[in-house]
Order: C-alpha cells, then sequence, then structure tokens
C-alpha cells in the first residue's frame, strides 16, 4: 500500500550539508557532506585465485603498509569527513588534488576521467527511502590504480555485500580477474541498484493513477510533486553517467584489459536504457499532474451543475412564495379553504416538471 506523503524531518545542525568557502584555492581539501561523528573506517580486500585475505583500520598508513603487487587490493573507505584519511591515500598514489577534491565535494556531478596513470570515477549510489518516499543519494567515487582499487564511500552500505559474498565464496570470475574487472563488478552494482529505484518509483506511480481515476483527486498533488522531484533526482544521476561511459567506451584505456573492455559497453546500454525510461516516467508524472487537475475541474463542475439544477428548481418556487407571502389586505385566495394544499401542490408540480425536463435534456 503506498503510504501518504510525509514531509522530512527538519535535520540537526550537526547534519547539515557544509559548503566550500567562496575564494578557496582550487584542490583544498574540504568535505562538503553531511558532519560524521567517529573515525573513518577503512577495509582492505586483498585476493588472487587461490586466496582472500580482509582486514579492517582507521589508519590509513596502516592500511598502505599490507599493500601486496601479487595480489588484487581493494581499499573501502567508509566516512569522508576525515580528510587527513583522502590526504594520507593521494599522496601514496600521487593523485592529483583536483582529483581528491572532487572526492570530497558531495555534489558533484557523476564523470570518469583517465589520468594514465589511475582511472578515476565518481557518481551517485541511489536508494529509496520507503518512510520519506523520497529517493536518497551517496556520493560514491572509485579510484582504479595498477592492481589496485580504492573506493570512497559516505558511509557503510550493503550495496556491496554481494560482491563481498562472491569474493568469499570463490565462485564466478571475480576472483580471477584484475582490479579493472572489479571496478566494473562495482559499477554494475550501483547501475543494477537505479534499476531498483527506478522500479519503485513507477509502482508510486501506478498507485496515484488508480487514486486519480478511483479516490479523491485533491489529495495526490503532492505525491506527484514528489515523484517528478524523485525522477529529476535519478536524471542528475544517470544522464552524466551515461555521457561519460559513452566517452569512455570510445577510449583506449590502459588500466582496463580488452577481455574486460566489451562489460562496459553493457553498462552503457543499461544507463540508455535508464535514461528513456525516466524521460517517460517524467511525462507520466506530467500528465498525472494535467490528469489530476481536469479531474477536479470535472468534480467542480458538476459540483456547480447540481447547485445550478438545485438553483433553477428553486427559483420558481422562490417567485410563487414571495408572491403569496406578500403582506396585502385583500388578495385572492386569501380566504379560500384549499389555497394553502393547491399551493404546495403547484410548486411540486413545478419542482417536478423541471426535474423531467432536464433529464429529458439530459442535464442530469
Amino acid at each position: 500500500m503506498h503510504k501518504a506523503h510525509t514531509p522530512p524531518p527538519i535535520m540537526p545542525a550537526a547534519r547539515r550539508k557544509r559548503r566550500k568557502k567562496p575564494g578557496t584555492s582550487p584542490g583544498s581539501l574540504v568535505y562538503t557532506g553531511h558532519a560524521e561523528a567517529g573515525e573513518v573506517a577503512l577495509q582492505l580486500v586483498q585476493f588472487t585465485e587461490s586466496a582472500l585475505h580482509v582486514s579492517s583500520a582507521t589508519d590509513a598508513a596502516a592500511v598502505l603498509g599490507r599493500l601486496d603487487a601479487s595480489r588484487v587490493n581493494w581499499i573501502a573507505v567508509h566516512g569522508l569527513h576525515d580528510t587527513a584519511v583522502i590526504e594520507t591515500l593521494g599522496s601514496h598514489f600521487s593523485i592529483d588534488p583536483l582529483v581528491l577534491e572532487d572526492i570530497l565535494n558531495t555534489g558533484h556531478m557523476p564523470k570518469l576521467e583517465d589520468h594514465d596513470r589511475y582511472l578515476f570515477l565518481t557518481l551517485k549510489m541511489l536508494s529509496f527511502s520507503e518512510e520519506r518516499t523520497a529517493v536518497e543519494q551517496e556520493h560514491f567515487s572509485m579510484l582504479l590504480c595498477d592492481g589496485c582499487l580504492i573506493t570512497f564511500q559516505e558511509k557503510r552500505s550493503a550495496v556491496f555485500d554481494v560482491i563481498r559474498e562472491i569474493l568469499g565464496s570463490g565462485t564466478g570470475r571475480l576472483r580471477k580477474r584484475g582490479a579493472d574487472y572489479l571496478f566494473y563488478r562495482l559499477l554494475d552494482t550501483i547501475v543494477d541498484h537505479y534499476y531498483l529505484v527506478l522500479d519503485r518509483i513507477e509502482d508510486s506511480l501506478e498507485a496515484i493513477e488508480e487514486e486519480l481515476l478511483c479516490g479523491d483527486a485533491t489529495s495526490v498533488s503532492e505525491k506527484i510533486l514528489a515523484g517528478k522531484k524523485n525522477m529529476l533526482a535519478m536524471r542528475r544521476a544517470v544522464m552524466p553517467l551515461r555521457e561519460s561511459m559513452r566517452l569512455f567506451s570510445q577510449r583506449d584505456v590502459q588500466l582496463i584489459t580488452e577481455s574486460t573492455y566489451g562489460f562496459f559497453d553493457d553498462i552503457c546500454d543499461h544507463l540508455l536504457h535508464l535514461e528513456q525510461t525516466i524521460e517517460h516516467s517524467r511525462e507520466l508524472f506530467t500528465n498525472m499532474m494535467e490528469l489530476q487537475v481536469a479531474v477536479n475541474a470535472n468534480r467542480l463542475n458538476n459540483v456547480m451543475k447540481t447547485l445550478t439544477i438545485f438553483a433553477s428548481i428553486f427559483m420558481p418556487l422562490t417567485f410563487l412564495a414571495g408572491i403569496y407571502g406578500m403582506n396585502f389586505d385583500f388578495m385572492p385566495e386569501l380566504g379560500w379553504r384549499w389555497g394553502y394544499p393547491l399551493t404546495l401542490g403547484l410548486m411540486a408540480a413545478v419542482a417536478v416538471g423541471m426535474l423531467l425536463y432536464m433529464r429529458r435534456r439530459k442535464w442530469l
């Protein structure tokens, strides 16, 4: 059942997004997301076809000391509020400060950049909040280096648990491939979650349509506006990413092996399909808004029609009552015994006659 829309709670001051101060030098490391408490958590996943090792730490230097060139290394950073961790990783892998700035800028649009020594991707991870009936997004970035993949998330989530389970089981081709294939699998998982969010929005669209046609159309305006905002959020996440992937598929990136390159075409196809579906759904929400206006106008017309019919019926009755209610001494029928019942009968006959006339003209 579609839940009624409730406005989001006011965010406490500690959770408000911070903004980069105007005039700050390019490459300054300023986290623009929600202020978080606690330390940044780092997880190091190292694997070969025959072995898997997982360790956790809060010190970036300790994680960097465990890197093994003979294995595929996946450094998962959960939390971006401690810029010192990002700076330490960037210094070790010689990452451009502008790239580090983009990792911390949660409002940055999705993009994919090839820096020869590393491949940088930033995008939005989407989820659907059933409580707020709204699309929620999380800033996510990946750095693909030679034999190493670094992922940056604002918080720990269950999105990649399926990847960790596959790595743990040793099934499939994931443990047999390099860091570039892991890069692809993580990106593919995020795109798959886009479909889940889109399906949930389309479900709400069907519920709104049924409510418009069968229920009270006056109560769905907020739901339609919320749906349009959700589609806009998805559009902002998908369209730039699709364009970046389209350009990426046309280039020869050294860090991506030829056997892995073909998988990215599949992601491009999924993003194109998502974009087309999003545009179609946006049009449907616009049509729903127009339908809601039309239904309300039709309901108002019916009300005005009913009131007009009653007014038309009571106009001659009021006329007759007004005549016989005048205070004159000499009026015909005032002293007649049957004057009152005949007057009421005349009023009833006029009312019934007008109803029959309106029904014959199909005004009722």
